[in-house]
């Protein structure tokens, strides 16, 4: 789930590294690789861009690019200025706010009214513990669990929100809940 960037919201490579004496080149950084599970949707937050869609298991997008590096001063020697005494700085990388959306990838979904005991029957044959009271709209976002049929067989089974009459013209949870189906 996106559960780990609730609390962790942004990120940052590091810089790369300053050039050092003896007309050496400064260090490139390393690229800022943030795991995000299957089915999630990227979108810049602004714009709502889709910059990509991840569903095949090792798919990988670059977000952002780093800045171009600078020059240092051996890059400005002439021969009327041996040691010239100043240098250029890099370009800074680039800069997005992302909005992660997870699509319900799930093999089987429990639909139905509210407090049927949709998120009860997911409890008792997975290993999901979702929330369960005695009231309407206890589950406010899917809930998925891994059912074992046998030691190598199983399937994910998703708890949905609860289905009320006039859903799609916006009662309940309207279309927050529909687009899980």
């Amino acid at each position: 789930t996106l559960v780990d960037f609730r609390y962790k919201r942004q990120f940052k490579a590091p810089a790369g590294g300053n050039g050092e004496s003896s007309n050496k080149h400064g260090r490139g950084s390393e690229p800022l690789i943030i795991p995000v599970p299957l089915g999630t949707v990227i979108k810049e937050e602004e714009t709502g861009k889709i910059f990509c869609d991840l569903v095949n298991d090792g798919d990988t997008f670059v977000i952002a690019k780093g800045g171009r590096g600078g020059r240092g001063n051996a890059r400005f020697q002439t021969s009327a200025n041996r040691a010239p005494t100043f240098a250029e700085k890099g370009e800074p990388g680039e800069e997005f706010w992302l909005q992660l959306e997870l699509k319900v990838l799930a093999d089987v979904g429990l639909l139905g009214y509210p407090s049927v005991g949709k998120s009860s029957i997911l409890r008792k044959v997975s290993k999901a513990q979702p929330e369960v009271a005695a009231y309407h709209f206890t589950t406010l976002t899917p809930v998925l669990g891994v059912v074992t049929i046998s030691g190598d067989r199983s399937f994910v089974l998703a708890d949905i929100p609860g289905l009320i009459e006039g859903a799609s013209e916006g009662v309940g949870l309207g279309h927050n809940f529909l687009r899980h189906v």
